[in-house]
This record gives structure tokens, sequence and C-alpha cells, in this order.
């Protein structure tokens, strides 16, 4: 089951969250956030939606998931300051560190994405909005346009 909610326009481009109910190894019923890179002409690039509002009381209960989609003819990646991806070793645990994921030309990555943070912080946090700058660290220097994950009570 998959929702759509608008957000803002950002330097011309309509931006959506999509939402869904597809788990990685989290419960069956994650919410999913789609990113796709799009190539903006030479040297530019764009992950969109470039706005991206996650909700902590509903969007985090069961679990978060980014999927990122590169259809373009050169690697891209995928990074967000101050938020984290899980990663399961080799002996079935769970351990986190910085999101950082290199999407290769015409693949598409799940990414699960650890919600300890928020969970310690929602006492703290209250009613405050955080967010998070997003960017392809591979060709920040050829004008790549980031964006911002707002992460809301």
């Amino acid at each position: 089951m998959s929702h759509m909610k608008p957000s803002h326009c950002v330097s011309g481009l309509a931006t959506v969250v999509l939402a869904g109910a597809l788990g990685f190894w989290s419960a069956a019923g994650a919410a999913e956030f789609h990113f796709v890179v799009q190539d903006l002409g030479e040297k530019r690039a764009v992950w969109v939606p470039q706005e991206v509002l996650i909700h902590r009381s509903t969007d985090m209960q069961d679990g978060l998931v980014f999927v990122l989609e590169n259809p373009t003819d050169r690697t891209h990646a995928f990074a967000a300051y101050g938020l984290f991806e899980e990663v399961m070793g080799a002996g079935g645990e769970v351990s986190t560190k910085p999101l950082r994921i290199n999407v290769t030309s015409e693949d598409r990555v799940r990414v699960q994405i650890s919600t300890a943070q928020f969970e310690r912080g929602q006492a703290e946090a209250g009613s405050e909005e955080e967010a998070y700058p997003f960017f392809c660290p591979l060709h920040k220097g050829d004008a790549h346009l980031g964006g911002t994950i707002h992460v809301l009570p």
C-alpha cells in the first residue's frame, strides 16, 4: 500500500513524498521513501524529491527504508548528514554507519535507515522539526543540487 503527500516546490521541481509498506529485514510495514537521481545536463544532477517530510509518530513506527534509483549512465552516491544505515553483519548482528550509499548506473538500492536516534530523541525533541541535508558526495563539485529530509514529530 502506498500513498502520496504533496510537499514543497524547490527550484521549480515538484517534490513528492512516497511512502509504502515493504520492508527489508524490518517489520513488513516499514515506511518507504523513494529517491531518483536525474542528470540535468552537463555536470549537473539532482536527487528527487528534493524535500521530504517524514513523521516520527507515523512513518517510523515499523521501520524506515529509502529506495535509491539511478537511471543515469554514471554512478551517483546518496549521503545524508546525521542519518544512519542499518547493516546486517555476517553473524546476524545489526550495526549502524553514516548514510552514504553508492548507486551504480541503472541500479536500484534499498537501504534500511536506523530510527534509534529518533526513538531516543523523541522525548527531548518534543514538537521540534529536525532537518537532514542530502546530496551526492561523488559529484558535489559538479554542481549537484542537494535536498533536505525533514523529520517532524
